[in-house]
């Protein structure tokens, strides 16, 4: 069981580095932008279509990070009044449905990245599909983590909680 957590708390740190370097080109991006508009009266072609596209993987990373690290939005005011049984229980309901969630929107999002991802962007000229897959792949990963913690509360008791050790 500490291998399984040794590997989620690995896969977190990684997609944290991810996310944070998509916020750090969106960041400069920005930047460079406005002082180009602004000082130069010039634009960089694309530069806010690579924009959006960051921030379309920063969005759907995040959710899997928020996920991993047990950040996710939750209120707990009645969960932390539970017994340690009920407790687990009710941690493993809540992951069971936001796995659910996720598996249905990766359902629904593959018809529609077939019938519109290949259409190309209208100045980077990329496929939609390489930014549409963000939702499956963000979805993917959000899945695994429940599975993981689902996992760990069954077999080891414990849930990862966020930044410490279980």
């Amino acid at each position: 069981m500490d291998r399984l957590y040794q590997i989620e708390q690995l896969a977190t740190r990684m997609l944290e580095v991810i996310v944070s370097l998509f916020f750090f080109l969106i960041l400069s991006i920005t930047i460079t932008l406005v002082i180009m508009r602004y000082g130069f009266n010039a634009s960089i072609i694309g530069g806010n279509e690579a924009m959006n596209y960051l921030f379309i993987y920063t969005t759907a990373l995040g959710a899997a990070v928020s996920i991993g690290s047990g950040e996710h939005i939750k209120i707990t005011f009645l969960i932390d009044k539970l017994k340690p049984g009920s407790r687990k229980v009710v941690n493993i309901i809540n992951y069971m449905l936001i796995g659910f969630i996720n598996g249905v929107m990766i359902w629904y999002c593959l018809p529609w990245i077939r019938a519109a991802g290949y259409y190309e962007s209208p100045v980077l000229r990329i496929p939609n599909w390489i930014v549409q897959v963000s939702v499956p792949l963000g979805c993917g990963l959000v899945i695994l983590y429940c599975l993981s913690h689902i996992f760990l509360e069954v077999f080891n008791g414990r849930h990862a909680p966020a930044g410490g050790t279980p």
